[in-house]
């Protein structure tokens, strides 16, 4: 039978409820929450990457209980895992943490916020800080559901906490345990994370002397002991690997170049999603150096492609017109080679630097080469810069229709993909549709529009879109598609 790909724009389900137990479930997303039911209450426990998803959280929740939700537990201080705390304290919970994770969410906070935004990530206001804090372990309890919150040791972050649920012979790990993809070993903008001393992976053993039937992860599905055993294999192997070049005196340049060019093929396989085996590289490197400024990490090469600057030479060095450039970067990404599109327009942005539509081409590309990277921290390399050339377009001319319609075009794609809000990307639609548009752009416009309302779960809306910009321009296809789904 012959495999029918997917309709990349047919409508998506936010997030998968996944019974474990009677009494747990396990709210499957690019971040998982875990939904644990006593007799008196609910306990949530992270509550999601952005409100949007946590208000498609708790519509999950109320469809296997109509019990009071008690308490909304954060296991680390992390965005992706507190953002929906506004949304479950508005609902009557009371959120609850470790002391060093509400100082963390304070003080630690704006580092990895500007590296969230950097990466194109839309978080709104700061997550909402715990009322209930404890120093080291506490119990709660729902009601013959006792819940054990304690510090088994640092993981992902030093504040890791895990919440034991010995009624259900289970615990739930946080970021401490991850599975499904690559992990993510601590993001670059502290120094935590996969260290050389083997914390987390003590950590990881200290819960295991629980003997768990399962462990809820932080991301991917359900951990029981294969999937465990992998990531410590993986860490163990970054571990023995990166120092072993350190202790060589390589630098970090050529120790990327040994270690990324001589992967064992079991790690290669291993799908990215949110951590790379280069964030993994580096994040070790940062624990084995000594740092005059700790906390940062100071070199992350850039995942944009470079190209040949013979090739690039030579596909320019006639060109007499931006129009020209245009055309040439065209061709060149219809064979897929971005990193010579790229530099191509790169190259007229510079040559004519106060023309708006070099900026926006060039933000364009930009967001069509992110699509070939699979993690969503090495898309941000793109965004940023896509971003960056269109704000640079708009300084030029606050009225120029082609940037409004990209920069809305990105927000609503992201929002789609994720769950989040959409106003923020259809006020720039709006203002590229006043600033004037037509044909194949018109379509577009109107094709967002109905991506929004797709995302936010109005069909009919998003189908008289869709019906717009097929009207608009028949060959815009990502607009045909959709109006199939």
């Amino acid at each position: 039978m012959r495999n029918i790909p997917e309709n990349p724009f047919a409508p998506r389900q936010y997030g998968e409820l996944v019974k474990i137990t009677e009494r747990v479930y396990l709210f499957r997303n690019i971040v998982n929450s875990s939904i644990i039911i006593g007799d008196n209450g609910v306990a949530v426990i992270d509550t999601q990457v952005n409100q949007m998803m946590a208000r498609r959280l708790y519509n999950a929740i109320r469809t296997v209980t109509d019990k009071p939700i008690l308490y909304a537990i954060n296991t680390h201080y992390h965005w992706d895992h507190t953002n929906g705390n506004t949304v479950f304290h508005q609902q009557g919970a009371t959120v609850v943490a470790r002391e060093m994770t509400k100082d963390f969410m304070l003080n630690r906070s704006p580092r990895q916020e500007a590296f969230l935004r950097s990466r194109g990530f839309s978080l709104g206001e700061p997550p909402f800080l715990p009322q209930q804090t404890f120093p080291h372990e506490t119990e709660l309890d729902l009601g013959n559901q006792p819940l054990h919150l304690v510090h088994l040791g640092k993981a992902e972050t030093d504040d890791a906490t895990a919440i034991r649920v010995p009624a259900e012979e289970c615990i739930v790990s946080g970021d401490t345990i991850m599975t499904g993809s690559f992990p993510i070993f601590g993001q670059p903008v502290m120094n935590e994370g996969l260290m050389a001393n083997h914390d987390w992976i003590n950590t990881i053993k200290e819960l295991r002397t629980y003997s768990p039937k399962c462990v809820l992860p932080g991301h991917g599905p359900l951990a029981q002991d294969p999937e465990i055993e992998l990531l410590l294999q993986i860490e163990s192997y970054f571990l023995t690997e990166v120092r072993k070049h350190v202790e060589q005196g390589r630098s970090l340049t050529e120790l990327l170049a040994e270690v990324e060019a001589n992967l064992p093929d079991w790690i290669r396989s291993i799908a990215e999603v949110w951590g790379t085996p280069r964030y993994a590289i580096l994040r070790v490197y940062r624990g084995l150096i000594d740092d005059p400024e700790p906390g940062w990490q100071h070199l992350k090469p850039s995942a944009i492609p470079s190209a040949d600057t013979e090739e690039l030479h030579q596909k320019t060095s006639e060109l007499q017109e931006f129009d020209g450039y245009r055309e040439t970067a065209e061709e060149v990404a219809e064979g897929n080679d971005f990193g010579l599109a790229i530099a191509i327009l790169k190259t007229a942005t510079e040559k004519y630097p106060n023309l708006p539509d070099a900026w926006t081409e060039y933000a364009n590309v930009l967001t069509q080469a992110a699509r070939t990277v699979s993690s969503v921290l090495e898309k941000g390399d793109f965004f940023v810069e896509a971003r960056n050339a269109i704000n640079t377009a708009l300084e030029l001319n606050p009225d120029y229709a082609p940037a409004h319609l990209l920069r809305g075009y990105n927000h609503i794609l992201s929002a789609y993909r994720n769950g989040d809000e959409t106003d923020t990307g259809l006020e720039s639609i709006y203002k590229a549709l006043v600033c004037g548009l037509q044909d194949i752009k018109l379509a577009q416009a109107y094709f967002c529009i109905g991506l929004a309302h797709r995302t936010n779960g109005n069909e009919t809306l998003a189908h008289e879109a869709f019906t717009r910009a097929i009207a608009a321009d028949a060959r815009f296809m990502p607009a045909q598609l959709a109006n199939m789904a």
